[in-house]
C-alpha cells in the first residue's frame, strides 16, 4: 500500500502542471510624457514665471483630447523642454513644454461602468467619467421594453426586463461592453451593448 501511494505520488509530481488561462487586463488610465508649446507674453518674463508656464499649461491641457494620447485628466508633472524663443510678428514668447499627465484611453471591446444620465425612445445614455456613452435599444436585451414608472415608483422612464427585476433608470450603474469609440473635437463618444454575458444594470446600482 505503501508503495503504490509513493508510486501515485511520484506519477503526479512527474504530471507536468496545468497552464491557467489568463486574460490579458484591460487599463484605460496611463501615464504618458507629451509634449505642448505655450505663448507667453513679455511681461511675465520674471518672478513667478516657471510657476505661470506649469499654470497655464495644465490650463491649457487637462480636460482636453491628445490625438493619439487620449483625455488628459491632469498633469502630473510638467517641466520646460528648451529655451522659450520669440515669435515673429506677435512679440509673444514660444516655450516648448514637457509633461507627464494621467490620460483616460477607451478601446473597442473594452468593458467599463458608467452612469445612466439619460433614458430615451432611441436607447440609454451613460457617462463614463469625461467619456458619452451611448447604448441604442437594439444594443439591450431583445426581451427589454421601455416603460414609464408610476409616480409612487419615483417616475420616469426606465428599460426594465421581461419580468421586472432589472431596470436601467437614471442614476443606475451600467456595465457595458464597447463596440465603437469617437471623438469630436475636445470630446470622446462611444457605443456600448449590453447583450452578453455579465452586463446590463449592477446590483444595487
Amino acid at each position: 500500500g505503501g508503495l503504490a501511494a509513493r508510486a501515485g505520488s511520484a506519477a503526479g509530481a512527474a504530471r507536468p502542471a496545468a497552464r491557467r488561462s489568463r486574460r490579458p487586463a484591460l487599463a484605460m488610465f496611463y501615464t504618458l510624457e507629451l509634449r505642448d508649446y505655450l505663448l507667453v507674453k513679455p511681461e511675465v518674463c520674471g518672478p513667478g514665471y516657471h510657476e505661470y508656464c506649469d499654470d497655464h499649461l495644465r490650463q491649457k491641457v487637462e480636460g482636453t483630447v491628445k490625438e493619439n494620447a487620449g483625455i488628459i485628466i491632469a498633469v502630473i508633472q510638467c517641466w520646460r523642454a528648451d529655451h522659450g524663443k520669440l515669435q515673429e510678428g506677435t512679440g509673444l514668447i514660444m516655450v516648448p513644454m514637457c509633461y507627464k499627465a494621467l490620460v483616460l484611453q477607451i478601446t473597442k471591446g473594452e468593458v467599463v461602468d458608467c452612469v445612466c444620465s439619460e433614458v430615451t425612445p432611441l436607447g440609454v445614455f451613460g457617462e463614463y467619467g469625461p467619456v458619452k456613452v451611448f447604448v441604442s435599444k437594439s444594443h439591450l436585451p431583445p426581451s427589454w421594453n421601455l416603460v414609464e414608472r408610476d409616480v409612487d415608483s419615483g417616475g420616469g422612464a426606465e428599460y426594465a426586463s421581461e419580468d421586472g427585476s432589472l431596470a436601467i433608470r437614471v442614476k443606475s450603474a451600467v456595465r457595458v461592453k464597447l463596440v465603437a469609440t469617437k471623438t469630436e473635437g475636445d470630446r470622446m463618444w462611444a457605443i456600448g451593448s449590453c447583450q452578453d454575458k455579465y452586463l446590463g444594470p449592477l446590483v444595487g446600482g
